[in-house]
């Protein structure tokens, strides 16, 4: 990603609005998002069947790829998967999730483990932060407490990650993405 301008986020989300193309904001700086892998969508997939219902019973609402996240420290973010319980602050972006999921890869991993995931640690509102590997069977948990991770643990094969709505069986994730892309 290269950026492209230098922005407020109000007038970021004024472009935003009208753009066919998606951005993120970073230090006032707007990056072009590139495209998801088949591998990446269906990992987004299957995590929000596992995350719906228990969602929809807490009146909370779920959102894939394309909802906008202004974090405290001003950046603008479209998690892969978010599930939020707070009403939003605007029609066009969310401030406060209680879980949120981004799918790593190699070109993304050290952008999601380190910038992403401190910005969305801020939100006093956030539960838990996964961090799901697109290619190894791992899934990242960080635990945020006072606007900051406390601590991180990882998932991996046949291990199950306890959520806020609902539990993820690492193994059941990677089989079904698996048998979908006819991959393993």
């Amino acid at each position: 990603m290269e950026a492209i301008a230098y922005l407020t986020f109000d007038s970021f989300l004024a472009a935003e609005r009208d753009s066919p193309i998606r951005h993120e904001l970073v230090g006032g700086r707007v990056y072009t998002l590139a495209g998801a892998t088949e591998r990446h969508d269906l990992i987004v997939t299957e995590l929000a069947a596992v995350f719906w219902a228990e969602a929809r019973q807490r009146g909370c609402r779920l959102f894939t790829s394309n909802r906008l996240v202004r974090t405290r420290c001003g950046n603008a973010y479209y998690p892969d998967l978010m599930v939020i319980c707070a009403p939003a602050p605007d029609p066009f972006h969310e401030t406060d999730p209680t879980l949120v999921v981004e799918v790593i890869s190699p070109s993304t991993q050290s952008i999601d483990r380190r910038e992403k995931a401190v910005a969305y640690a801020e939100s006093p509102l956030l539960k838990m932060l996964l961090l799901v590997d697109q290619d190894e069977r791992r899934i990242e948990v960080a635990h945020p407490v006072d606007g900051r991770i406390e601590r991180w643990e990882a998932f991996g094969p046949a291990q199950v990650v306890p959520t806020p709505f609902g539990i993820v069986n690492v193994d059941e994730l990677y089989d079904q993405v698996d048998r979908l892309t006819g991959t393993r």
